[in-house]
């Protein structure tokens, strides 16, 4: 126990008015009670009962140490609840759905972290497209959303902001893959591989084109960041994705990352986004917290 016995003992004679009811109130000896009242009295060398006929009344001092008894319960109780708060926080499931894009990087670097540090909680990871993420989210079916763009339903909430500014992906002996970058009306007649229209970066990209009035070479569309990453990889089909979403082609140098110059897809992000009406489990805040946390750390 944090609080001593003798201040639990004291208390209860207190609330009951006799040794004899506190003891059957605890359900221990009389004795035992007595000798615990009797070691306060004696280490602060004052009495704190009264013992008449009607029972035990307390003292001047009696009463300081009763609210001193009091005001340590109330303390002591906080303390409780929120060490149990803090264990919830470290155990729980949490249910996050996410553009394939982030799960090259961002999101698997986050889950093996999530392990290493709150080996508790335990995440399950869902991939759509930027509308099936926020349907999903809507319908209760997930506690978390990372969407491309803003958030697309009024009933989700912002948590956090990253940006994903949109490259143009090629293999290193494309012709594009030697500049320093490129803007809207370089990629005129550019064969690519594009996501398919539920994807926030194939929306981006056709307004883009289409407010420079620039056609691409459409060769295929697919609903796969994986797909995209590896035609791109081996063919001489270019494709737009954030450095993220390749980042392990990227380092492999299999894949070069061609900034795009324009100012709408330069400022492309992702969005961390939770249904407003959704009452949150505490392990899915400590989540939550710390995919904020992360963002945070990749804008800066």
């Amino acid at each position: 126990m944090i609080e001593s016995t003798a201040l639990r003992y004291f208390r209860e004679v207190t609330l009951r008015g006799s040794i004899k009811r506190a003891a059957e109130s605890l359900r221990i000896a009389p004795s035992a009670i007595s000798r615990q009242v009797q070691g306060l009295e004696d280490e602060l060398s004052a009495k704190l009962f009264e013992r008449g006929a009607r029972g035990m009344s307390l003292t001047g001092a009696g009463h300081l140490l009763y609210r001193y008894a009091v005001e340590s319960q109330d303390k002591l109780d906080r303390i409780r609840v929120q060490v149990e708060e803090f264990d919830s926080l470290q155990r729980g499931h949490v249910k996050l759905a996410t553009v394939e894009g982030l799960l090259a990087s961002f999101v698997s670097d986050f889950v093996v972290d999530l392990s290493k540090d709150y080996p508790g909680i335990s995440i399950t990871v869902t991939t759509a497209g930027t509308s099936g993420v926020a349907e999903m989210v809507g319908r209760h079916e997930v506690d978390l959303g990372l969407v491309f763009g803003r958030a697309p339903r009024r009933d989700l909430i912002e948590l956090a902001r990253m940006r994903q500014s949109l490259c143009l992906m090629v293999a290193p002996d494309h012709p594009m893959a030697v500049r320093e970058y490129c803007a809207i009306k370089d990629l005129a007649g550019l064969r690519v591989i594009l996501p398919d229209l539920s994807f926030g970066i194939r929306q981006e990209i056709d307004r883009a084109c289409a407010k420079a009035n620039v056609e691409l070479d459409l060769y295929s569309e697919t609903n796969s960041i994986a797909f995209l990453r590896t035609i791109a990889m081996k063919t001489g089909i270019g494709t737009f994705l954030p450095r993220d979403s390749a980042m392990p082609e990227l380092l492999a140098g299999t894949l070069v990352a061609v900034p795009l110059r324009d100012k709408r897809l330069e400022a492309t992000q992702v969005t961390l986004v939770q249904l407003a009406t959704r009452n949150t489990t505490p392990s899915g805040l400590r989540v939550a917290q710390l995919l904020v946390e992360k963002m945070k750390e990749r804008k800066s």
